[in-house]
């Protein structure tokens, strides 16, 4: 008994240990970033591709342009966000196999340990098929994020996506292999 109190008081003594701000995802992409990725489709076909942001603040929300460079073609995808206290709410606009942006879909979010969460059912870029996406963001140390995508049909994962993003190309040079 007398250890646990001894113990107790030396804890209590200790400087409290400063936690990480959570990631402020919507800052990070306010202006221009950059991201380099591939995407794995059944554990077997790997694609890479690279893509460009722009982003702004509108009353609130932040509006991302992500400009994909896919092998077979450029591709948008328009994000709309909003954190409303720790809860990540939004739109995204995908660009379909015809050139058009689909309509918005609902973005959900929630901030997890030092990361981000976005969960969304709409289609990929290029695609026309409805599929469900999990986002999982977190920092990677040296001011850049890594992405951990999951791609579900029929709640079934079929691709899996690592993403790194970055404020500027030379800072997205050190991760060549997303």
């Amino acid at each position: 008994m007398r250890r646990l109190a001894v113990l107790a008081l030396c804890l209590a003594l200790l400087p409290a240990v400063a936690r990480a701000a959570p990631l402020d995802l919507l800052g990070f992409f306010e202006g221009s970033s950059v991201s380099v990725g591939e995407t794995r489709t059944f554990l077997v076909f790997r694609e890479r591709f690279s893509a460009s942001f722009t982003g702004r603040r509108e009353n609130g929300t932040l509006v991302l342009d992500e400009r994909f460079r896919f092998p077979e073609g450029p591709r948008l995808q328009r994000w709309r966000l909003r954190d409303e206290g720790g809860a990540i709410r939004g739109t995204v606009e995908t660009e379909d196999e015809s050139g058009r942006l689909a309509a918005p879909v609902p973005v959900t979010g929630t901030h997890e340990g030092d990361g981000v969460r976005l969960d969304y059912s709409g289609i990929a870029p290029g695609s026309g098929r409805r599929l469900g996406f999990r986002h999982e963001i977190t920092p990677n140390g040296d001011g850049t994020l890594a992405n951990r995508v999951t791609v579900r049909l029929w709640g079934i994962p079929v691709a899996r996506s690592r993403v790194t993003f970055a404020k500027s190309a030379g800072a997205l040079a050190a991760h060549d292999d997303p």
